[in-house]
């Protein structure tokens, strides 16, 4: 291992990581980006040289926004602009016909409710997102699309709704238990207590504009668990980064952040510590150092550069994906099967679960 500041760095697994870096950021260039150089498709997937980045559109970027769990904000803020063109799915909405109160409180439910994250995609391009990885069952989508803005009329669709609301499929929904009811627990918790949790969100984040990404964590694990409810991490965390992507003047894009599981697992497969430090400083020193290697913020980097590559190096797509390329699970082509051999990366592979 190597010394980089406070940290020791495998080179092998950054070598890795780095191979894995050019392919991606040349996927969010010729999709995302308006291909700046032209490539024609037969050369874009000869230059990328791995079947599993080409044909599962998970491990396609470095920049946050254009993640596919970010579609629907994507869509909804930048409309005709969408690099995904799901922005026409919404040919009514501007983004200003929204105040920042339900930016957040859509942001917060979109993250509580799972929507973002089912891993199903669209059958391809021109066809509708919804349902799809990005888009999920979430309700307010119906609602934006029929002309109902604002949170009591999402309140109101939402009570009187019978049909899915949240995707937990790859995805823990928070527990609530409300011990006079019998079921929808999530359901009763948006409708009596999200829209206060989010007022009083608005007001910490307004007085204190350029606040930390896991300050606001913090506050509203806080509030929660003041209230008798379970800390809510990675809705948390993902509603900041939110924040931090379309209120940069309120939320800083470039602080520090608490890193979910895949992302931990990954950066203690490349870094360790050089004297003591805490657990929360050597994960951000280590986001740091990726951030500046790749030319990003930390918040994009946790998701894209820790957390996605650990399914790249597993090889994960869902059955949804395999279904989608007709039966074919691909493998990816990590410069790491060559430099270590076959039987060395699997068996290491495999132990990252």
């Amino acid at each position: 291992m190597k010394q980089y500041g406070k940290l020791l760095v495998d080179e092998d697994i950054l070598e890795g990581l780095d191979d894995y870096h050019v392919k991606s950021r040349i996927v969010q260039e010729y999709h995302f980006e308006g291909n700046p150089k032209r490539m024609k498709d037969k050369e874009f997937k000869s230059l990328i040289d791995d079947d599993l980045i080409y044909n599962v559109p998970i491990y396609d970027v470095l920049h946050r926004r254009y993640a596919a769990f970010s579609s629907l904000v994507e869509a909804l803020w930048y409309g005709e602009q969408d690099p995904k063109g799901n922005g026409e799915y919404f040919p009514k909405f501007e983004r200003y016909d929204l105040d920042v109160i339900e930016w957040m409180y859509l942001f917060y439910t979109f993250r509580l409710c799972g929507s973002g994250i089912n891993y199903k995609p669209k059958k391809s391009e021109g066809f509708s997102p919804f349902g799809t990885h990005g888009f999920g069952n979430f309700w307010i989508i119906d609602d934006i699309r029929l002309g109902r803005l604002g949170i009591e009329n999402w309140e109101d669709s939402l009570q009187d709704r019978n049909r899915p609301f949240t995707n937990n499929k790859g995805y823990l929904l928070p527990q609530f238990s409300f011990p006079h009811l019998k079921n929808s627990h999530l359901k009763y918790f948006i409708l009596r207590w999200s829209k206060r949790f989010i007022d009083d969100l608005f007001r910490f984040i307004s007085r204190n504009p350029g606040l930390s990404i896991y300050e606001i964590t913090d506050y509203g694990n806080d509030w929660l668990m003041d209230k008798g409810f379970k800390r809510q991490n990675f809705v948390m965390t993902a509603f900041a980064m939110d924040m931090a992507e379309y209120f940069p003047h309120l939320v800083n894009k470039e602080s520090k952040v608490y890193a979910g599981t895949n992302a931990t697992k990954c950066i203690k497969q490349i870094f360790r510590k050089v004297g003591k430090m805490s657990e929360f400083d050597f994960i951000n020193e280590a986001l740091q150092f990726l951030a500046d290697r790749y030319g990003a913020n930390p918040y994009d980097v946790e998701d894209s550069r820790a957390c996605d590559p650990i399914r790249y190096f597993q090889e994960y797509q869902s059955a949804d994906h395999v279904a989608k390329n007709n039966g074919i699970r691909y493998k990816n082509n990590s410069i790491l099967k060559e430099k270590w051999g076959l039987d060395k990366y699997y068996e290491w592979a495999n132990n990252l679960k």
